[in-house]
């Protein structure tokens, strides 16, 4: 290795060393002076003057707050992508289907049949346990206008299951799926309070649904 390829390398070093000190300090001025000294260590005797040094590691530390923020929201994004993706596995594997799209519909017909079935307040609540895309999914096409809806018996809360869901699906079985996955994500204390909201035969089934799972 020649002696520009080793300064080069050393301060690659020092700046990831300093971007790393930025992420747990939040200090970018310290972050700037660091980067700084190796510029000036990494100059050697060539011309230059501490003021050029400063400058030149303000325009390489100006832009770490954006990156940082985008390479957050990048893994955000990516981490709520994951876990809807591992919801809709879930219920592709419970109902036995061969694609998301399908698993997103069953998904979607429950959700919205519980929801439009709960209590302004309890449906807001429930909603704030599910994931933020399904979330997304939960709140499509609501509002708070005449809700709850009442579905006073079971056969009238599948009927609004059925409306969403394509050709073939049978509400009751959708239901018991989407059910049982709900079981696995969303808190006993939560499950209860929505149950609490339901007609006494869909009360039976979730209980029975739940304690099969």
């Amino acid at each position: 290795m020649n002696k520009n390829m080793r300064v080069s390398t050393l301060a690659r070093h020092a700046y990831t060393h300093a971007y790393t000190d930025y992420l747990r300090s939040g200090d970018l001025e310290e972050a700037t002076r660091q980067v700084a000294h190796q510029i000036y260590l990494n100059r050697g005797n060539r011309p230059g003057t501490q003021q050029g040094d400063w400058e030149e590691a303000e325009r390489i530390t100006r832009e770490w707050p954006q990156t940082i923020t985008d390479a957050s929201q990048a893994h955000l994004f990516d981490k709520a992508l994951a876990k809807t993706r591992h919801w809709l596995k879930e219920i592709e594997l419970e109902l036995g289907m061969s694609n998301p799209n399908d698993a997103y519909r069953a998904l979607r017909a429950v959700l919205h049949a519980v929801r439009d079935r709960l209590p302004v307040r309890e449906g807001a609540e429930f909603a704030a346990q599910l994931p933020i895309m399904i979330l997304g999914l939960y709140y499509s096409g609501w509002t708070p206008m005449d809700k709850p809806l009442k579905m006073k018996t079971m056969d009238e809360f599948l009927d609004h299951v059925g409306e969403q869901l394509p050709p073939g699906m049978d509400p009751l079985r959708v239901t018991r799926g989407v059910i049982r996955v709900l079981e696995h994500h969303v808190s006993a204390g939560e499950i209860k309070d929505v149950r609490r909201n339901f007609p006494e035969k869909l009360r039976e089934l979730w209980e029975e649904t739940a304690r099969a799972s």
